[in-house]
């Protein structure tokens, strides 16, 4: 059986904190107007676990929740505090979604390009400007 590492993540300000462990089930790096909005980024990183392979560590109650009304759904968690995105739950699928840029490490899965019809034009691929 695999053993996959712990990665740990926080805000910006450190009050909210919290864990996940895989094996993960989607780690979407998402290029549509909703989350380029929510990241002011070309598109969000986002790791999916089950709900019992996530832990708050601190500041739960400092999470706050933009939901858009439906048929959307579309959600943003966070920090009170410091405005950074937090890990939110995603009832569509049951799972709990962390912004992966909050954590300093890397996965054992390998990133999904989705809503590539919704991107903006002035996006490069990495690879073109390294």
């Amino acid at each position: 059986m695999k053993t996959y590492k712990t990665l740990k993540g926080e805000c910006l300000c450190g009050e909210v904190s919290w864990q996940l462990s895989g094996p993960y089930e989607f780690f979407g790096m998402c290029q549509c107007s909703r989350c380029r909005k929510a990241t002011g980024a070309a598109f969000a990183t986002n790791l999916f676990v089950k709900a019992e392979q996530f832990k708050w560590l601190s500041g739960k109650e400092m999470v706050d929740e933009y939901v858009m009304e439906e048929p959307n759904t579309f959600g943003n968690a966070f920090c009170k505090k410091c405005g950074s995105r937090s890990p939110r739950f995603s009832p569509a699928r049951g799972w709990m979604m962390a912004p992966l840029g909050s954590t300093m490490e890397t996965p054992e899965i390998e990133p999904t390009l989705v809503c590539a019809k919704d991107h903006t034009d002035w996006f490069k691929k990495l690879e073109e400007m390294l």
